[in-house]
């Protein structure tokens, strides 16, 4: 319980939260799949790997597992989708604060600014446990689109996408010490200009004690590099609180196109993901010991041929303490479950210190098209969202981090896609308060819903 423990507070310090509010798998207007929706996007040795049979698919041959993740009793799920007199429904990301969930808003048929909150002192299937703020014009300006979230110990910050209309770096928070619902709790300042750069659209955000990390996005046909960053010791609304660098050539490769940003105590990792052309799998790490504005502080390893596999398209990543966790989601063909991991404790630039297992079919379920991963102390959790021709699923996928990495006996799936007799499918992003792991949801196919979806860590086998 220690390393729980340890993980847990290290958590709340660097509020490791990922998202991207619209990417190439946004849902048309109507709910259904549009496919590459350019118009929205344009806008211990835990896990130690034994590496023999490295590429393996993990559980093609397995049947189903009895444990914990696979007990349909430890699942629940509510229908959080009308709070407060709301439309409470598309999120994407979670954030957990020490006693309540924020749900970071993005859109139905239009991006929206309505936060959501659950306490986790209440019963979660009682609307009375849940809150809801329309956040959407906070301090004059159009506060609405977000991706994804990060907590610094007293402000949750919301991370800036699109309005629907143009992307927009409108970053919002909100002081979790005073009440959710008043006007007064909640701030935006517009950081679109930081620097004399163009400074908008990130998904994700990393937090590491003192500063707050924005991640640059990227899909077709526009991507970029600009990392943002916050002082947190600083006034808000203060431009001279807020910094920027251009990490898009980082060690003479095309570092632009992330989704999400990790801290793992000294380095924060930027998520591959699509540099505006193509999907790819060029890391990117700052050390937050070093000079921001210094090309000799950031360094980029191409990883997308780990293993020989196609190591390319992956939204969020976890840390267990030594091992980063890149969440899979697609290549440029299709969905893909090859997961990613970086050992810490190696050369960043050294393809020793990576590997690769393909989780695909895991217990023979299709387990591929992942938004985010959550560690809860031994498992790695990866939030599921769509497969294969756009349709939205509830496949969980977990890993046993005590168990070798290409072993299929390490890796479970679980359809959790009808949890509670409800629609519990495409989730992007999680949060995680210590015993349950929050999904947070976006769209189930049918519609942008507000399904939460949580699973009991505690639960019995």
């Amino acid at each position: 319980m220690r390393r729980a423990a340890s993980f847990l507070a290290a958590m709340a310090a660097a509020g490791l939260v990922v998202g991207a509010c619209g990417d190439d798998e946004s849902p048309a207007k109507d709910g259904t799949t549009a496919g590459a929706d350019a118009g929205t996007d344009a806008g211990g040795d835990a896990g130690v790997d034994a590496g023999d049979d490295a590429g393996t698919d993990a559980g093609d041959d397995a049947g189903p597992k009895q444990n914990a993740f696979t007990n349909a009793a430890n699942w629940s799920a509510f229908d959080a989708s009308n709070i407060g007199g709301l439309m409470t429904r598309g999120y994407f990301g979670g954030v957990f604060d020490g006693r309540y969930v924020h749900y970071v808003p993005c859109r139905t048929a239009d991006f929206h600014g309505v936060a959501l909150r659950y306490d986790t002192k209440a019963e979660f299937k009682t609307a009375a446990s849940w809150e809801s703020f329309d956040a959407g014009s906070t301090d004059g300006l159009s506060t609405i689109g977000y991706a994804g979230g990060v907590f610094d110990g007293k402000f949750v910050y919301f991370v800036p996408f699109t309005d629907g209309k143009v992307p927009h770096a409108r970053v919002l928070r909100v002081d979790t010490t005073q009440p959710f619902t008043s006007a007064a709790s909640w701030r935006a300042y517009d950081a679109g200009n930081t620097g004399g750069m163009d400074t908008t659209r990130y998904d994700g955000a990393a937090f590491d004690g003192r500063y707050v990390y924005f991640a640059p996005f990227g899909y077709e046909p526009v991507a970029h590099g600009k990392v943002l960053r916050y002082d947190t010791k600083a006034e808000f609304k203060s431009p001279a609180s807020w910094s920027a660098y251009d990490a898009a050539s980082t060690d003479a490769l095309q570092t632009k196109g992330y989704y999400g940003a990790l801290f793992d105590g000294r380095y924060v990792y930027f998520v591959s993901f699509h540099d505006g052309s193509a999907f790819h799998g060029r890391m990117l790490r700052y050390d937050t010991k070093a000079d921001f504005q210094s090309a000799a502080s950031w360094s980029a390893y191409d990883a997308q041929k780990t293993d020989g596999m196609s190591t390319v398209g992956y939204k969020g990543a976890a840390f267990d303490g030594r091992y980063v966790y890149y969440a899979p989601f697609r290549d440029n063909t299709d969905r893909h479950g090859r997961i990613l991991r970086y050992d810490t404790k190696g050369d960043f630039r050294t393809a020793a210190s990576w590997t690769a297992q393909d989780a695909g079919a895991t217990d023979g379920l299709d387990t591929k098209g992942y938004v985010g991963a959550e560690f809860d102390g031994r498992y790695v959790y990866f939030v599921p969202y769509s497969g294969d021709e756009n349709i939205f699923h509830g496949r969980a996928l977990r890993y046993d981090t005590q168990g070798d990495f290409h072993a299929a006996q390490s890796w479970t799936g679980y359809d959790a896609g009808s949890t509670d007799g409800l629609d519990t499918k495409g989730y992007k992003f999680s949060a995680f308060d210590g015993r349950f792991v929050y999904y947070v949801p976006y769209n189930n196919g049918a519609k942008f819903h507000g399904i939460a979806l949580r699973f009991d860590t505690k639960g019995a086998p």
